[in-house]
């Protein structure tokens, strides 16, 4: 007996034809176009898309920063632009909720349609498919069999059982057999699983979100807060109780302090979130590198509840935080807590050393009645350490690229109009050029770079010599005196023209003071004529020196550094004379006719926490782990259907055997698809070979 094995190879994409057969007034309730578009695949992209330029907007934007900081950085009109579209606090904006919202019934929507579909293409074989549509599947091949119908079935069932497929056996009405198998059915769980992610990220994203801060503000019962008060001046309308379900707010707690309140910022100011506990900071602890920057702060803190039946005591440090119940609080930064200064006042203007003293703290007001107006000084910060690179004597000195300034206050001095001007003092003097000076920074505008004057120090390190001068330079009448006792009017000389010349020095000395030797100059060229400037511009300049000399050299006589005006000084005085009236020179920039010298403080250092409460973390959590199970399934988990039909041949062919159909079905487009099956048709032939062998050596 012969056999002849023929093998067709199809790749035509099946063809599913519409049933124009009965039962067409059975036809399921079509989806209205409403609950069409919500679970559209168009919407949940356009939303996803949304979702992932707001993340990029809120990673490259800093959020929750303070409108001021925003207006410098943007200007006034784009930073309210960008305030108005909520991208400052991104992650609160009512548009990055709503899309939540909608991403969530969308995802909804279609889990509910889509996954009794799922779930049905999982247990289902397709067993029943006729052979034509076998014939049609993307690989197939038909073989041509001398074996029983029986024979071949159990091998066809044997070859997917020994593969990895499940099998289901169906006999036809007209004698033929489809063995179909699946593998691989747990592909469609990773449809199932990432889209109920989606849904429970989202349930969690909501609860962490301030939705409901957001309904209350729409029904009135919630208001932000914009005013810089006291606790007990915030409105009622302001304030959070302790079942608010979730937040995230700073507080600063100054050591030795404590707190049951934080800050929550919100549109363009803020709300107070009261806690049901009490954070107490009993020590702040800081190290610095070299260059200034932190190295790791720590603080130590109490909590205390009536829940507790003892206080928590931990120390907490950046990414190791302290956590009670559903509660996480974080050291987040660090800042001054009301540093204690003794300050000297000294006025620019004043004909005698009268300066005055301060003793006040950081975040303190103080008012200065002066003859020249009320002013407030408000002391905003206290820094220890204010770290710059070492100049090349330093480092071959010390081997230090950095140098420590040493401590600085900032402050502001506001008028009565309510202008204000910024400014930077340091405490001990630093080396310029060789030289030493007390820097002093000033600047109208928090946007603007601090603009610097440099006080001479003295050969003791201080600035007593520079005030001095300043104050014989702002007394007319001292400076007629020493003028008269130092250059009596001659014999040849008239009284009236002694007079004017001793009135000519005192006004050069109030020009100069006033506007340096630019006013001088300014002056001569306003009001001398273009023929005499020069040679009056040379003498005004000449007596002007003269003036400042004579001033001079008297503060050193009262110093004891010389015994007369005629004596010779040093380098280092006259270096220092020249400093000095460069300094002058540039007090009429300075602002207010005030300096404030910092003679001694005792730092207090408060600790920067973040507290939060997020019940949405942990089923964000679990959404993630479904979310990584899901893909798992879609990626590693391929759906593979098989299908042999074994077909007996007509009695009239005058021949025995089956016609053996073999199709399979990928999920997937992938080149090992092919290979597998063109295996398991190898398989088959050498199967039916082997068999019609042994049949012709019996």
């Amino acid at each position: 007996m012969t056999e002849t094995t023929k093998v067709e190879t199809m790749t035509q994409p099946t063809t599913v034809k519409p049933n124009n057969g009965q039962n067409q007034g059975n036809k399921p309730k079509q989806p209205s176009v409403f609950m069409n578009f919500l679970g559209s695949m168009n919407l949940a992209v356009t939303l996803l898309v949304m979702l992932s330029i707001a993340s990029v907007i809120g990673t490259v934007l800093q959020q929750n920063q303070t409108a001021q900081d925003y207006i410098i950085k943007f200007g006034p009109f784009w930073s309210e632009v960008y305030s108005a579209l909520g991208l400052f606090h991104v992650y609160g904006a009512a548009w990055f909720v709503l899309v939540l919202v909608f991403l969530l019934i969308s995802t909804s929507v279609c889990v509910t349609r889509n996954t009794p579909t799922f779930l049905k293409d999982m247990k289902q074989f397709s067993e029943k498919l006729s052979k034509n549509a076998i014939k049609h599947q993307p690989n197939n091949a038909v073989i041509e069999s001398p074996l029983t119908l029986e024979q071949q079935q159990g091998y066809a069932k044997a070859l997917l059982d020994h593969n990895g497929y499940k099998t289901k056996v169906h006999q036809r009405d007209d004698g033929s057999v489809t063995v179909a198998g699946l593998k691989g059915r747990w592909n469609r769980l990773g449809y199932f699983f990432t889209h109920i992610s989606i849904i429970v990220i989202c349930v969690g994203a909501l609860l962490d979100s301030n939705l409901l801060l957001k309904f209350r503000e729409l029904t009135g019962d919630l208001k932000a807060e914009t005013r810089s008060v006291s606790l007990d001046e915030i409105n009622q309308e302001s304030w959070l109780g302790p079942d608010n379900l979730s937040f995230r707010g700073s507080v600063n707690i100054p050591e030795g302090d404590k707190t049951d309140v934080l800050f929550l910022p919100y549109e363009n100011g803020y709300l107070v979130q009261k806690l049901p506990f009490t954070i107490v900071n009993e020590a702040f602890h800081i190290e610095y590198y070299d260059t200034g920057m932190p190295k790791n702060y720590q603080s130590e803190l109490v909590l205390t509840s009536p829940d507790l039946e003892e206080p928590i005591r931990q120390t907490i440090e950046v990414n190791k935080p302290l956590y009670y119940k559903n509660y996480a609080i974080y050291q987040s930064s660090f800042g001054d807590g009301g540093t204690k200064l003794k300050l000297k006042v000294h006025p620019l203007l004043s004909p005698i050393e009268n300066s005055i003293k301060i003793d006040t703290q950081i975040n303190g007001i103080e008012p200065l009645k002066t003859p020249v107006g009320t002013f407030k000084a408000e002391f905003n910060d206290f820094r220890m350490h204010n770290i710059v690179p070492a100049t090349e004597e330093e480092i071959k000195l010390t081997g230090r690229k950095m140098h420590n300034n040493g401590p600085t206050i900032i402050f502001k001095v506001r008028n009565e109009q309510g202008k204000a001007w910024e400014y930077e003092n340091y405490m001990l003097p630093s080396k310029q050029e060789d030289r030493l000076f007390f820097m002093t920074g000033v600047r109208t505008m928090s946007s603007e770079p601090f603009r610097y004057l440099f006080i001479p120090a003295d050969a003791n390190r201080k600035k007593d010599r520079f005030f001095k001068f300043l104050a014989k330079l702002n007394n007319p009448l001292t400076t007629k005196e020493l003028f008269t006792k130092l250059y009596p009017k001659t014999e040849d000389m008239s009284q009236k023209t002694y007079d004017t010349q001793t009135k000519l020095l005192q006004q050069l000395l109030m020009l100069f003071r006033s506007k340096g030797f630019a006013g001088i100059n300014g002056f001569v060229e306003k009001n001398v004529p273009d023929e005499d400037r020069e040679k009056v511009s040379e003498y005004y300049f000449g007596q002007t020196s003269f003036a400042l000399q004579t001033l001079y050299m008297d503060v050193l006589v009262e110093e004891g550094v010389v015994k007369t005006h005629e004596d010779e000084i040093s380098d280092f005085d006259k270096t220092w004379f020249e400093d000095a009236l460069n300094t002058i020179s540039g007090l009429s920039a300075y602002g207010p006719p005030m300096y404030f010298e910092m003679e001694s403080f005792t730092q207090i250092e408060a600790t920067g926490l973040q507290i939060t409460k997020s019940p949405g973390k942990d089923i964000v959590y679990f959404g993630s782990a479904m979310l990584i199970i899901g893909v798992f399934f879609l990626f590693y988990l391929r759906q593979r259907r098989t299908w042999i039909h074994i077909q007996p041949k007509q009695k009239e062919e005058g021949s025995e055997g089956v016609e053996v159909t073999i199709a399979s079905k990928d999920n997937k487009n992938l080149p090992e698809t092919t290979a597998e099956f063109e295996l398991l048709v190898s398989k088959m032939q050498d199967y039916n070979e082997k068999s019609q062998k042994q049949d012709s050596d019996k």
